[in-house]
C-alpha cells in the first residue's frame, strides 16, 4: 500500500521517464511462454497510435525482428493468437554482457515488476486531469512529434511514446536522456539507430528467421521418383501443403542485411521526403560498409577476418523482401562515389553466383538450376538511378577477367567451356543426367514434355541475360568476341571421330545455338551483309571449310579480289548475329544429330551380336569357349543399356518440338540467302523468285566461296526431321525451302560434290509418299512448284547418269542407292498425269533420255544377275543344312563359317533385289507409254538380250535353284517378276522389237519360250489374252531368228575391213574414229553411252566427233546385193 501511494505521488513527467527506463530493462532476455509466443509491451498509447494490435511470431526460435502492423512486414510468417492473450509488441533480445550491465536479477521478478508498475502508470495516466496535461504538451510539440513519429516507423524502432516502432533502442535512450543527442538532430538521430539496431543483430541479440524459398526446386513432373521410391505428383503436392512451411535463421549479417532492406522500403512510402532521403542515406552507407566488411565494431570485426559469402546474394535467393530499389541505390552510391568498393562488393556478389552455378547440379528429373540466372539476370539490368543507360554491374561482368579468359591448354574447347564466366550457365543440361528412366529404360512422356518445357525456360532466360550484354553498347562487342571464341575453339565437333573429351558438350552448344537463335529471330535477311564472311573484320572462319566449288587456291585469290574492289564498312550486329547463328547451328544441332545416329548404329550393331550369340548357344555353350562368349554377350548387354540410356535422354532434346520449330524457321531464313547466292543477287531483297531457270544457271564466285555445310547442314537436318519430327516439317516448311530444295537438284552443275546434290535428291525422296504416307501435304507443295513442273524430270535423268561416276572409291554401289531414290520419286510422279506427260515428253527429246535408258538397263542387269546369284547359294546352303546327315559330316567350324558366308548372301540379297525390283519396275511402268528410245539400236539390242536371260533364269530347267525358305525375308518374290518381264514384252511388241528378240543367240530358243508361255499360262501369273499378245511376238522372232540364221551363213566370209573390230559383225553405217579406226556406228553409239572416251586410245570421245564413211557403207552394201543374188542363184 505504501509503494501504491508513492507511486500516486510521482509528477507525470517523472512515471513516464520512469516507464520508459523499466520497459528498456524488461526487454532483456524476455523468455517466451508456453506456446513460443515472446511478448512485451509498449505504452497504451503507442498501441492506439498504431490501431490494431500486432501479432506476434511463432517460427522464431530466440527472438526475431519484431512485426508491425505495417504492409512492408507481410513477409515474415505470422501465426495466430490466442483470444484470450493480450496482443503485445515482441521484444528484443540483450546479450548476457548487456544483461550484467545493467544490474538485472531474476528475470520473472523484473517481468513482473514491470507488469505492476505499467498498470499502476496505466491507472494514474487515464485520469482526466493528467491526459489534459499530455494533450497540451502534445500540441505544442506536434513538428517535431511528426519527425520523430516518421524516424520510428521508417526504423522500425521506439524511445518515446509518440513513436510508432517496434524496437526499443536502450542506448539511443540513454544518450537521449544524458543530453548527448538531440533528437531535434535528425542525421545524428537516425544515424544513432541504425548503429544499435545493426549491432543488435551482428551481435545475435536480434535474429531473423525467414521461410525457406523453394522456387528453385519446382517440381516438373506428374510423377516423382526418389531411388526406389514413387509417388504419385498429386499425393506429393498435397503432402507438401499440408506439411508446416519451413524456416531458417538467417546469418547476423544477413539479418543486419534484412534490416536495412526493409527500413529502406518502408521509407519509399513515408510522405515526409526531407527526412525519408536521410533514412534511405545513410541505411545504404551503413550497407556499403557492412558489405564491404569495414565495420566500425570492435565486437564485429572478427566477422570480416575470412571471406564469407555475400549476404544480399543470399537476400536475392530467399525473394523475401522486395530488394530491387535498395540495390539499384547501392549500386548507384557505390558507382558514383566509391568506385573500388562498388568492385570488392559485386565482385563477391558476381564470383558467389558462378560459383553457385557450378555447384549446382541436376539432382532429381525435376528440377533444373534458374535462381542463380535470375538473380544475375536482375544484376546486369539494373542501370544507374541517374544515368538510364550506364549499367554498372553488366560492364562488371564482362570487364571481368574470367569473362573471357586467358587459354591455356591444348584443349581450348573444353577449356573455355568450362572456365569462362558464363559456362556454367551455358552447361544447364539432362544430357548428364541418367536417372529418368525405369527398368525397361523407358521414360514417361509426361516427364519428357516438362523437361522439354523447363530446358525452354532456361534458354529463355539465357537470352535474356545475352540480350542484356548485347544491348549495352559497352559490354556489346567484347560478348561478341566472346561468342566467337566460343565457335572457333568448337569448330571440330563436326568431325566424324572428334574427341568429345576435348571440346564442348552437346548441351553446352545447344544452348548456345537457342540463345543465337532467340538474338537473330527479328533480323531481317535483307539488313544482313551477304559478303560479310569475306569481311575482314569478319568473326567467322570459313578459311579451312570444304568450299561449293572453290578450291583452297581459288578462294584465297576470291578473298584478295574482295579486299581490293569492294568498299568495306564496319559490320553491323545484325550481320555479325545472323552468321553467328548460322555457324551455332552447324555446330550444335548438327554434331548432335550426328551423334545420336551413331548411337544408333552402335546399339543395333551390338544388338545383332548379342542376337547371334543367343541364337548359337546350343553349339557353345559346353565348349571351353562358353565362359568366354557369356562375358562377351554380358558386356555388350550392358553397353546397350548404357548407350540406350543416352539416346533416349539426346531424344528429350533434339526432339523437342520448339527447338526443331526454331531451327527451322531459321533454316528457311539461310535457304533464302543461298537461292541469292546462286543466281549471283548482289543485295537481297524480300522473299526470293527464280528469274533464270537453274539448269542456266552459272555458279558466281560468292557462291562457289560458300562452304559446303551451309546447303549440306539444311539437308541433313531436313532428313532428321522427316524421319523423327514429321509434324514439325507439315507445320513449318514454308516455300523458301521447297524453291531452295528444287534449284539445287535441278542445277547440280552448280556443286563440285555430287554426293551433296545425291542428299537433296534424298530428301525427295523421303518426302515421296511411297515412303511414307504422312508426307503427302509436303510432297503436294514440293511437286506444285513451277520447277517441278519443268525441271525437275530432265535434271533427275541427267543425274542418274552422271553418278556413274562420282571419284569416290565407292562410286560402284554408291549410285545404286542414289538411282534407287531416284527411282522411288520417278514413281510418285508417273502417278500424276501432268508430270506422266512431261516424262514422256522428255523422251523425245534426244540423247539424255537414251542415256538415262542405258543406265537403267545397266542397273537392271547387274542387280538381277547378282540377285539370282545370291538365291542359288542360298538355297545350296539350307538344301545341305536340311541334310541332316550331309550337314552332321561337316565339322564346328566349318558349319559356323558356311552359317556365316549365309547371313552375308542374305544380307546382300535383300539390298539388291530391294534395287532390283525398283528398276524392273521402272521399266515395267515407263514402257507403257514410252516405246520407241526403248528400240533404238544401240539399246534395243542389250534389252533384248537382258529380258531373254532372265525369263531363262525364272522359267528354265534351272529355275528349282532360286527357290529358298521364306522368300519374304529377303523380298524375293518371282511370279511378280516373272508377270513384269513378260509385261514389258508386251508393251514393245513391234517388229523392231521381234527382230532384236531373234538377234539375240546367246538366250533366245524357241522352244523355250513355248514353255515360258505356258507356265505363265499355267500359274496364273497374266491373263489368256496376255499370253496370246506374248506368243505372237516369240513367233514373230522365231521367224525373224531363222532368216538371221540363213543370213549369217551368207556372210561369214565378209572381208575384214567390212567387220566392226570390236563385235566381230558386218557394219550396216561404218563411221570413222578420230583415231581413225572405223567402227559400225551403232556399236560405238553404245559404248559411248556408257564411257565417253574411244576404245582404243580411251582419249575423250564424243557421238558428234563420229564421221560417216558414205563410201565404205556403200561397199557393203553392194557387196550384201551380191551375196544375196547368189544366194537365190
Amino acid at each position: 500500500m505504501e509503494e501504491d501511494k508513492d507511486q500516486q505521488q510521482l509528477t507525470q513527467q517523472e512515471i513516464r521517464m520512469r516507464r520508459l527506463r523499466k520497459l528498456g530493462v524488461s526487454s532483456a532476455n524476455e523468455k517466451s511462454d508456453e506456446s513460443g509466443n515472446q511478448k512485451t509491451s509498449k505504452s497504451d498509447e503507442a498501441s492506439n497510435d498504431n490501431n490494431n494490435s500486432i501479432p506476434t511470431d511463432t517460427n522464431t526460435t530466440a527472438l526475431s525482428p519484431p512485426i508491425s502492423n505495417k504492409d512492408d512486414n507481410k513477409n515474415v510468417i505470422l501465426s495466430e493468437i490466442s483470444p484470450s492473450l493480450p496482443q503485445e509488441i515482441p521484444s528484443i533480445q540483450i546479450d548476457d554482457k548487456m544483461e550484467n550491465n545493467m544490474n538485472i536479477g531474476n528475470q520473472s521478478e523484473v517481468i513482473s515488476k514491470m507488469e505492476t508498475d505499467e498498470s499502476e502508470t496505466k491507472a494514474k495516466i487515464s485520469s482526466d486531469d493528467q491526459m489534459e496535461v499530455e494533450d497540451n504538451e502534445s500540441s505544442e510539440k506536434q513538428p517535431e512529434n511528426s519527425a520523430m513519429k516518421c524516424i520510428s516507423r521508417i526504423l522500425d524502432v521506439t524511445w518515446n511514446e509518440q513513436c510508432d516502432g517496434c524496437y526499443f533502442v536502450k542506448d539511443t535512450i540513454s544518450a537521449i536522456l544524458d543530453g548527448s543527442l538531440s533528437t531535434d538532430n535528425h542525421p545524428e538521430l537516425i544515424s544513432e539507430i541504425i548503429n544499435e539496431m545493426l549491432r543488435q543483430y551482428l551481435t545475435s541479440t536480434l535474429t531473423k528467421e525467414v521461410e525457406v524459398n523453394s522456387n528453385s526446386d519446382q517440381i516438373l513432373s506428374s510423377r516423382m521418383r526418389n531411388d526406389d521410391i514413387e509417388m504419385d505428383y498429386e499425393e506429393t503436392t498435397f503432402a507438401e501443403s499440408s506439411r508446416p512451411k519451413q524456416t531458417k535463421t538467417s546469418t547476423a549479417k544477413e539479418a543486419a542485411l534484412y534490416y536495412l532492406i526493409e527500413s529502406f522500403n518502408r521509407s519509399l512510402s513515408e510522405t515526409q521526403q526531407e527526412l525519408s532521403i536521410e533514412c534511405r542515406q545513410q541505411l545504404v552507407k551503413y550497407a556499403i560498409s557492412l558489405l564491404d566488411h569495414a565495420w566500425i565494431f570492435e565486437t564485429c570485426q572478427k566477422q570480416s577476418e575470412t571471406r564469407s559469402r555475400s549476404p544480399l546474394l543470399q537476400i536475392m535467393y530467399d525473394e523475401i523482401v522486395a530488394y530491387q530499389d535498395f540495390v539499384r541505390h547501392l549500386m548507384t552510391e557505390l558507382y558514383n562515389n566509391h568506385p573500388k568498393r562498388f568492385n570488392k562488393i559485386f565482385d563477391v556478389v558476381l564470383a558467389d553466383i558462378y560459383l553457385d552455378m557450378r555447384c549446382k547440379q541436376i539432382k532429381s528429373v525435376y528440377t533444373l538450376p534458374t535462381h542463380s540466372i535470375d538473380r544475375l539476370n536482375e544484376l546486369i539490368t539494373m542501370s544507374l538511378i541517374n544515368n538510364e543507360s550506364v549499367k554498372p554491374i553488366c560492364n562488371l561482368v564482362v570487364s571481368h577477367p574470367t569473362f573471357m579468359p586467358t587459354l591455356c591448354t591444348d584443349i581450348p574447347g573444353r577449356e573455355i567451356s568450362h572456365v569462362s564466366y558464363l559456362s556454367p550457365f551455358l552447361s544447364i543440361s539432362i544430357l548428364v543426367y541418367d536417372r529418368f528412366y525405369d527398368e525397361d529404360n523407358s521414360i514417361d512422356s509426361v516427364i519428357q514434355m516438362d523437361l522439354q518445357s523447363k530446358l525452354e525456360y532456361v534458354r529463355t532466360l539465357l537470352h535474356q541475360l545475352f540480350y542484356t550484354f548485347i544491348l549495352n553498347k559497352d559490354t556489346r562487342g567484347t560478348v561478341l568476341k566472346y561468342i566467337a571464341e566460343l565457335l572457333k575453339h568448337n569448330s571440330k565437333r563436326t568431325q566424324y571421330n572428334a574427341d568429345e573429351r576435348s571440346l564442348a558438350q552437346d548441351g553446352f552448344m545447344l544452348n548456345l545455338m537457342a540463345v543465337l537463335q532467340q538474338l537473330s529471330i527479328k533480323v531481317k535477311l535483307d539488313r544482313i551483309d551477304p559478303l560479310y564472311p569475306f569481311h575482314p573484320q569478319s568473326l567467322v572462319n570459313i578459311d579451312d571449310d570444304t568450299k561449293l566449288r572453290f578450291e583452297t587456291a581459288e578462294f584465297t585469290k576470291h578473298v584478295e579480289k574482295l579486299k581490293t574492289e569492294v568498299n568495306w564498312e564496319d559490320p553491323k550486329f545484325v550481320s555479325h548475329c545472323w552468321f553467328f547463328t548460322l555457324q551455332g547451328h552447324h555446330l550444335g544441332i548438327i554434331p548432335a544429330i550426328s551423334r545420336y545416329h551413331k548411337r544408333l548404329r552402335a546399339i543395333k550393331e551390338l544388338q545383332r551380336m548379342v542376337d547371334e550369340l543367343n541364337a548359337t548357344r546350343s553349339r557353345w555353350e559346353s565348349t571351353p569357349l562358353a565362359r568366354r562368349n557369356k562375358q562377351a554377350r554380358d558386356k555388350w548387354a550392358n553397353r546397350i543399356k548404357k548407350l540406350t540410356k543416352a539416346k533416349n535422354t539426346m531424344e528429350i532434346i533434339i526432339l523437342d518440338p520448339g527447338l526443331n520449330r526454331n531451327c527451322l524457321q531459321f533454316y528457311s531464313t539461310v535457304c533464302e540467302y543461298i537461292l541469292h547466292q546462286m543466281e549471283g543477287r548482289k543485295k537481297i531483297e524480300g522473299v526470293f523468285y527464280n528469274k533464270i531457270p537453274p539448269n542456266q544457271l552459272k555458279a558466281s564466285d560468292e557462291f562457289s566461296a560458300l562452304p559446303v555445310w551451309y546447303i549440306e547442314d539444311i539437308a541433313d537436318y531436313l532428313l532428321f526431321l522427316l524421319t523423327n519430327r514429321i509434324e514439325v516439317i507439315i507445320d513449318y516448311m514454308d516455300q523458301s525451302i521447297v524453291t531452295w530444295l528444287l534449284s539445287l537438284v535441278c542445277a547440280p552443275h552448280l556443286i563440285k560434290n555430287p554426293y551433296l546434290t545425291a542428299k537433296l535428291v534424298e530428301v525427295l525422296f523421303v518426302i515421296s509418299p511411297s515412303i511414307q504416307q504422312t508426307t503427302m501435304k509436303i510432297y503436294k507443295m514440293v511437286m506444285s512448284h513451277e520447277l517441278a513442273q519443268s525441271s525437275l524430270i530432265p535434271a533427275l535423268m541427267k543425274f542418274y547418269v552422271d553418278v556413274e561416276t562420282t571419284g569416290q572409291s565407292t562410286e560402284f554401289y554408291d549410285k545404286f542407292t542414289i538411282r534407287y531414290h531416284i527411282s522411288h520419286i520417278f514413281k510418285s510422279m508417273w502417278n500424276s498425269p501432268l508430270h506422266r506427260q512431261m516424262m514422256v515428253s522428255e523422251s523425245k527429246n534426244g540423247i539424255q533420255f537414251v542415256k538415262f535408258i542405258n543406265m537403267l538397263m545397266n542397273d537392271t542387269t547387274f542387280l538381277l544377275d547378282e540377285c539370282l546369284e545370291n538365291l542359288k547359294k542360298i538355297h545350296d546352303v539350307q538344301s545341305l543344312m536340311m541334310q541332316e546327315d550331309e550337314w552332321g559330316k561337316l565339322d564346328a567350324e566349318d558349319q559356323q563359317n558356311r552359317q556365316r558366308q549365309l547371313a552375308q548372301d542374305e544380307r546382300q540379297c535383300r539390298s539388291y533385289l530391294t534395287l532390283a525390283k525398283e528398276t524392273v519396275e521402272m521399266f515395267h511402268y515407263l514402257t507403257t507409254d514410252i516405246k520407241e528410245p526403248f528400240l533404238r539400236k544401240e539399246l534395243v539390242d542389250r534389252l533384248s538380250s537382258m529380258l531373254n536371260f532372265n525369263l531363262q533364269q525364272l522359267c528354265g530347267s534351272k529355275c528349282s535353284n532360286l527357290k529358298v525358305r521364306n522368300p519374304a525375308r529377303y523380298g524375293w518374290e518371282p511370279r511378280r517378276l516373272l508377270g513384269q518381264l513378260v509385261d514389258i514384252y508386251i508393251h514393245l511388241n513391234c517388229d523392231e522389237f521381234a527382230a532384236a528378240l531373234a538377234r539375240d543367240e546367246r538366250s533366245f530358243e524357241k522352244h523355250f519360250f513355248e514353255e515360258a508361255a505356258s507356265k505363265i499360262e499355267k500359274n496364273g501369273i497374266r491373263s489368256a489374252i496376255e499370253i496370246e499378245k506374248f506368243r505372237s511376238l516369240l513367233q514373230k522372232a522365231s521367224e525373224i531368228y531363222t532368216m538371221n540364221q540363213k543370213n549369217d551363213d551368207d556372210y561369214a566370209d565378209a572381208p575384214a575391213e567390212f567387220m566392226d573390230p570390236l563385235m566381230a559383225t558386218l557394219m550396216t553405217d561404218p563411221v570413222k574414229l578420230p583415231s581413225g579406226q572405223v567402227m559400225d556406228r551403232s556399236v560405238i553409239a553404245r559404248h559411248l553411252l556408257n564411257s565417253q572416251t574411244d576404245p582404243f586410245n580411251r582419249q575423250p570421245l564424243t557421238e558428234e566427233q563420229l564421221i560417216p564413211d558414205p563410201e565404205l557403207k556403200e561397199r557393203i552394201a553392194a557387196w550384201k546385193k551380191e551375196m544375196n543374188s547368189k544366194r537365190v542363184d
